[in-house]
């Protein structure tokens, strides 16, 4: 046993990520060696992380010194398609890089082959996200100059010396894969390579947040992060600087002289270090069988959220990239050997990335925010019990269970006075649920739910033609089916700031991604010129983008003769509608969807009004058995601008923040005011039948929608 009571002079960077997950796996590395790395998939080889790295960095050398490769960037960045350049960055790399490591392996240790072509599949997402980050640079630099100054530096050590709260100080070290420069954020990104998915993201987070924060000592600017997860599936998780500095200055510190304290510790006793707070992290322990005997002591810890979750990034104020590898002293990594002549197989394809879909573990923020509100209620003398919390993008929803005898309508009446007590720029939104009362806070650090993160673009064709319309609280994105009659026409509606624009915006980029023109047309009106300005000369238009009083009446009175001829068609031949019809006919006819944004701008004049009334009552009654399907959007939903005739003949609703609990109304129906209380920024209700879900928008910022439909 080499324990000391004496204080490690250093710690890595790993032995911190450890800590996070396991403090006894932590103290058994440190004190009695062995390995520290759960591995959640046994479907993933083990021992190929340190190939992998090898293989990372040979291929960036490689593309920062193949002239062939530096020549697919000479194009201007509008004729770039990341995806392109991405195969053929692929296809040069198999041929210069892992061709010839495969040969030498057949040769000398053929047993490895199985896990050289495991270390391609995952190289393969990461050239994915290489090629984008080159491609989008391109807009800024010159051809000739990209690569240098994309990819910064590979395999960097850095070291600071943390003050801990006890007044002494700590010194850690580590070795961060890459640094990458992103021009169009203009930021620095540290990059971490993983063959593995993180069994604890706090504890990922942690490890990069580390990394950044020690990096910017050295070069006093602020710096982002990423973890590229390949394996079993590629991932990608991004930092904001905000986010990492605030977990670095307001969690490490503590940790660090926690480790110490866990590490002074010595057989037999009393205080061992705790056991890990993920207890599901046991069975995927390296050192199980030791510890389970080695800490005969030991209590089971209690979890906590110490970390805050991954922060998308954003856009952040300009700085100047100086030449950042000159700061540092890079390790080569050691050359792949070349060999045995064997015939080369057609590289791999890039596997598309999969949109994340889970649910956010809950920040300390959140969590002090909800202990906040039981601790109101308590002193308002309601009893009510903390059953958790679930966490969306951009509200906490708190669980309640009243004491016995505690009414539910008594819960509901204190909602002003927790929106002063709380500091709430709304009152809360608080309903009964089965077993408890909800109350939804707004989160102290929002989230933005971008679109590539949830909307896989690949064109199905999808006879349902579902649209996008928000992420859960699950993490999971909530879609609409034009086909189905409670979903096949919506009324929206959403005062400025609700994020309406951008909500129809993502509404359409998710239907155009997955249908190609000759199945789908789409007919816009746009009287502010604001709302569609990249769909202009997009080829999926039924017409030009409609800007004029009497071009959106004419519009409407085509899609009505277009309805009409269809099922004439589909008459002629015994067809009831758009699915069955198609599947005989010769020329398929496509599915067509109108959006009207600014439909109250329309109904100033009666004459105006009563057309376009006439027109949307004959198609929200007939028109979705033909294909035709219509988002009739508003700011004011007015009662003489949203009339009950035109309500009752478009079934879905989306109601983003309201300006008064009338206009909620009329758009949800009956007395569902809540909207007035949103957030906004896409926070909304849905209805689509009989349920009402509060979901969150997707964002797509206008380079993503100019990507996907170019």
């Amino acid at each position: 046993m080499s324990s000391s009571s004496q204080s490690p002079k250093s710690l890595s960077v790993t032995k911190v990520r450890v800590a996070f997950e396991c403090p006894r796996l932590m103290y058994l590395g440190h004190h009695e060696g062995g390995m520290t790395m759960f591995r959640a998939s046994k479907s993933v080889g083990g021992g190929i992380g340190l190939a992998f790295h090898k293989l990372c960095d040979e291929c960036v050398d490689r593309i920062c010194s193949d002239g062939a490769i530096a020549a697919l960037l000479i194009p201007s960045a509008t004729q770039l398609n990341p995806e392109m350049i991405a195969q053929q960055i692929q296809q040069q790399l198999y041929r210069t890089v892992f061709f010839p490591l495969v040969q030498k392996t057949i040769q000398t240790t053929p047993h490895k082959v199985a896990s050289l072509n495991q270390l391609w599949e995952g190289i393969a997402g990461l050239i994915r996200r290489w090629a984008e980050l080159l491609v989008s640079n391109r807009q800024i630099c010159e051809p000739q100059d990209v690569i240098r100054k994309t990819f910064l530096a590979q395999e960097l050590a850095v070291k600071f010396e943390f003050d801990l709260p006890n007044g002494e100080k700590q010194l850690v070290k580590g070795r961060f894969d890459s640094l990458v420069y992103d021009f169009v954020k203009q930021r620095l990104c540290v990059v971490e390579y993983k063959t593995y998915q993180a069994t604890d993201p706090a504890a990922q987070l942690a490890q990069v947040a580390l990394y950044s924060y020690m990096l910017k000592q050295k070069l006093k600017v602020n710096i982002n992060s990423a973890v590229y997860s390949v394996l079993p599936d590629w991932q990608g998780v991004e930092y904001s600087w905000d986010q990492l500095e605030q977990s670095v200055h307001q969690l490490i510190p503590p940790k660090l002289q926690q480790m110490r304290s866990w590490l002074a510790w010595q057989p037999p006793g009393a205080n061992p270090p705790p056991k890990t707070p993920h207890l599901q992290l046991c069975e995927m322990c390296p050192q199980r069988n030791k510890c389970e005997t080695y800490f005969e002591t030991s209590e089971v810890a209690t979890p906590e959220s110490l970390l805050p979750d991954p922060a998308p990034m954003e856009d952040t104020p300009p700085l100047l990239a100086g030449s950042v590898a000159e700061s540092f002293t890079v390790d080569a990594s050691v050359p792949l050997q070349v060999g045995a002549s064997v015939e080369p197989k057609e590289a791999a394809p890039i596997p598309p990335a999969k949109p994340t879909a889970q649910p956010m573990s809950v920040t300390p923020a959140a969590d002090s925010l909800a202990r906040q509100l039981v601790e109101t209620l308590q002193a308002f003398n309601v009893g009510v019990d903390y059953l958790g919390s679930a966490l969306g993008p951009a509200f906490i929803r708190v669980k309640l269970k009243p004491h016995a005898g505690v009414r539910v309508a008594t819960i509901l009446k204190f909602e002003d006075d927790l929106r002063v007590h709380l500091g709430l720029a709304n009152a809360p939104l608080m309903a009964p649920q089965a077993g408890y009362i909800s109350v939804d806070l707004p989160r102290p650090d929002r989230q933005t739910a971008f679109f590539r993160n949830y909307v896989s673009g690949s064109v199905q064709n999808d006879p349902t033609a579902k649209i996008a319309i928000g992420v859960n609280l699950d993490g999971q994105l909530i879609e609409a089916d034009l086909s189905d009659p409670n979903t096949c026409h919506f009324l929206v509606g959403g005062t400025t700031g609700s994020g309406k624009s951008e909500f129809l915006r993502s509404l359409l980029l998710s239907l155009l991604i997955k249908q190609d023109p000759q199945h789908l047309q789409v007919a816009l009106v746009d009287p502010k010129r604001v709302t569609f300005p990249e769909f202009e000369n997009m080829r999926w238009l039924y017409e030009p983008i409609v800007k004029t009083t009497e071009d959106a009446i004419a519009l409407m009175e085509r899609l009505v003769i277009e309805m009409d001829d269809r099922y004439q068609r589909f008459e002629n031949a015994r067809c009831a509608n758009l699915s069955a019809y198609n599947q005989k006919a010769s020329q398929p006819l496509p599915r067509i969807l109108c959006i009207f944004d600014e439909y109250a701008d329309f109904m100033a004049d009666k004459t105006t009004a009563k057309a376009l009334e006439q027109s949307i009552q004959r198609l929200g009654a007939m028109a979705r058995a033909a294909g035709i399907h219509l988002v009739i959007a508003t700011q004011r939903p007015e009662a003489r601008v949203v009339t009950p005739l035109i309500r009752s003949n478009l079934p879905g609703r989306v109601a983003l923040r309201t300006a008064s609990e009338a206009d909620s109304a009329i758009i949800l129906g009956g007395k569902k005011s809540a909207a007035a209380n949103l957030l906004g920024k896409g926070d909304l209700f849905y209805s689509g039948g009989s349920t009402l879900q509060r979901l969150q928008s997707l964002f797509a910022p206008p380079k993503t929608v100019i990507d996907l439909i170019s």
